[in-house]
């Protein structure tokens, strides 16, 4: 069975989200295979979020986030 195609709303949240994790990338000099591997996700998943082609599955939303907020935590110091 064929996927169904995203709505305007989920393109538009990709979109931000990959404005988001390349604009976090930048900040913190990660680049797409150092985090990958910080993620534990392939480099090629990587590429696609950074597209906004996927959604990426909501643990590896996780471990971003949870990566997020250490980098921030870790500037505030």
């Amino acid at each position: 069975m064929p996927r169904p195609k995203p709505t305007e709303g989920e393109l538009r949240e990709r979109a931000e989200r990959a404005a988001a994790l390349t604009d976090f990338m930048k900040k913190n000099k990660f680049t797409e295979v150092k985090l990958a591997e910080a993620l534990g996700i392939s480099r090629r998943s990587i590429q696609m979020m950074k597209s906004g082609s996927v959604t990426p599955h909501p643990s590896t939303l996780h471990k971003l986030a949870a990566l997020v907020a250490k980098h921030k935590k870790g500037k505030s110091s």
